[in-house]
């Protein structure tokens, strides 16, 4: 799932490693997600150190109100965007060479989205040895949800990294012999943003 609404995202700022304060509707977005795991089966929820994503994961646990083991996983983080940190979408994209493929361009001082891609699909795929058959949950970004349904249907990150999944979205992979079999959106939000 993604962390919930902040006010950064509603301004269209790359927020990267930063964080900012959930809008109303921030605070929303995870109770209405959990509800949807409501009598599920979770062995444990890996949460991506921002913030943003540690508080999204607090409230799925008070809806849930049952102990789940959490851990917090630095493979699930945001990108880190480096000097661009803080920019809008449209400064970004002004920054950019002309020629940047926006997979493979380096944030400077940063990473890649396809770094952010190979940390998260390891990460992920590494979940099996000790989850077989297991349900885990992972709150994370847009940017590593992309990444992983990428690395599913088996395209380059630069044709997912437009696409926004909500702050209301839900989605599930299903992994075995160390690929990804399954992926579907069990609710939210799936457009394009820029």
């Amino acid at each position: 799932m993604r962390h919930g609404e902040t006010e950064a995202n509603v301004e269209s700022v790359l927020l990267g490693r930063q964080d900012s304060p959930f809008t109303e509707a921030g605070w929303l977005h995870p109770v209405e997600v959990a509800r949807h795991l409501d009598g599920s089966e979770l062995n444990r929820l890996y949460v991506s150190p921002m913030a943003r994503a540690q508080r999204t994961a607090d409230l799925v646990l008070e809806t849930l109100d049952r102990p789940i083991p959490v851990e917090t996983v630095e493979a699930l983080a945001e990108i880190d965007a480096g000097e661009f940190t803080g920019l809008s979408f449209q400064q970004v994209y002004q920054r950019l060479p002309s020629d940047a493929v926006l997979g493979h361009f380096r944030y400077p001082g940063g990473e890649s989205w396809q770094e952010v891609q190979a940390r998260a699909v390891d990460f992920v795929l590494g979940l099996e040895d000790g989850h077989a058959g297991d349900s885990v949950l992972l709150v994370t970004h847009a940017g590593v949800i992309a990444g992983l349904v990428a690395a599913y249907v088996g395209e380059p990150i630069e044709r997912f990294i437009r696409t926004r999944f909500g702050h209301d979205f839900l989605g599930r992979l299903t992994i075995e012999s160390g690929e990804f079999r399954q992926y579907d959106r069990l609710t939210g939000t799936v457009d394009t943003w820029f």
